[in-house]
């Protein structure tokens, strides 16, 4: 039988701590060549969804796979989103826009058996994205921060902020929070929930700069499509853990001893005509991240660091650097095997027959 597993299944048997030993082990075969995975892949091309005359938009189609011989699984995630790009104080802004049924997105992952190749299960991956990329920081900060490291500066209090901070107190002994977003009253609630949640002295910053200013790690949570960390908000002994690669400018990783990407892969975007003739009418390049100058080529890797190809922090002044510069399909093939056999186990999810998805050979 095939499991369908739904988030809130994923929810009664997930947590961080094993996530975070999982990815781990995952990333060190990553880093052996054991367990592989390709690059992401979009798809753009024009919707009919009612968004607007004059906001260009469009369905976007995205892929990531992995495998690991480790559990013997492999795994294809697959997003469907409708996306809309408006002006937004005179610069283009990616916004998803929940066009499923009852206000919804569509996101799964499909898992399949390496022993017999069959459909295992198909998981919905909104709460297991959020504890993979928490995760994946959280490994990163592992090997780079200071083992002593007790303080956070966060800028960024949105939905992948708590998972990037509640990962981080699994791996060291964090008692203070210092936050920074521009929508005060949402951060003084993220302060509350860290304060009752994980007992941690949290305050609200008037500033980014201030935000990170004297801190252990410094991390970043946002949904910025412009580099904004400076170099010279870097501190002596200091880690930088960046959600994504549009944050940190680019004199970071001068400045930084060690940088280190979550992967050297970019995705690879395929636009239709229809789309492009609609970027020339609204004056505008879909990028999803823009390019920057640097050559990810010159960096490491997360498996590299974790598999001991690469060094981690040998002194208490180096600054550090992880960049989660995209995500990677073997990531998701981990958690979701995960979630299978702890649901299994559970009795949780709906079965249906496998042979829905398996077929006789042709004449």
């Amino acid at each position: 039988m095939t499991l369908v597993l739904s988030t809130q299944d994923a929810e009664q048997v997930l947590d961080l701590g094993s996530v975070i030993a999982c990815l781990e082990e995952t990333y060190a075969d990553l880093g052996s060549g054991s367990a592989v995975y390709r690059g992401r892949t979009d798809l753009f091309h024009p919707t009919s969804a009612p968004i607007g005359a004059d906001v260009p938009a469009a369905h976007q189609f995205k892929t990531l796979d992995g495998a690991i011989p480790r559990w013997q699984v492999a795994s294809i995630r697959v997003t469907s989103d409708v996306v809309a790009f408006p002006l937004v104080d005179g610069a283009r802004r990616r916004i998803k826009i929940p066009a499923a049924e009852n206000n919804s997105w569509v996101g799964l992952v499909f898992l399949f058996s390496s022993a017999t190749g069959e459909l295992i299960a198909i998981l919905q991956d909104g709460i297991l994205q959020k504890f993979a990329v928490g995760a994946i920081n959280a490994i990163g900060a592992k090997y780079l921060a200071r083992t002593h490291a007790r303080s956070i500066g966060l800028i960024g209090a949105g939905n992948q902020a708590g998972p990037q901070i509640k990962a981080l107190c699994h791996i060291r002994p964090i008692e203070q929070l210092r936050v920074f977003s521009p929508k005060r009253q949402e951060t003084e609630a993220f302060c509350a929930r860290m304060r009752d949640e994980l007992g941690l002295e949290a305050s609200v910053a008037d500033s980014p700069e201030e935000a990170v200013r004297g801190v252990d790690i410094a991390v970043t949570a946002t949904n910025s499509r412009a580099p904004f960390f400076k170099a010279d908000w870097l501190e002596p002994g200091m880690h930088l853990s960046c959600m994504q690669r549009d944050e940190p400018m680019d004199e970071c990783f001068a400045k930084a001893d060690i940088s280190v990407f979550h992967t050297r892969m970019k995705e690879h975007e395929y636009v239709s005509t229809d789309f492009a003739a609609m970027e020339r009418r609204h004056d505008f390049t879909m990028r999803d991240h823009p390019e920057g100058a640097l050559d990810w080529n010159d960096f490491p890797d997360l498996g590299e660091l974790v598999s001991g190809k690469v060094r981690k922090r040998s002194r208490e002044d180096e600054i550090t650097l992880f960049l989660n510069s995209t995500g990677v399909g073997a990531q998701f093939t981990a958690v979701a095997h995960l979630i299978y056999e702890r649901a299994r186990k559970a009795g949780l999810g709906t079965q249906i027959p496998t042979a829905l998805f398996t077929q006789p050979m042709p004449p």
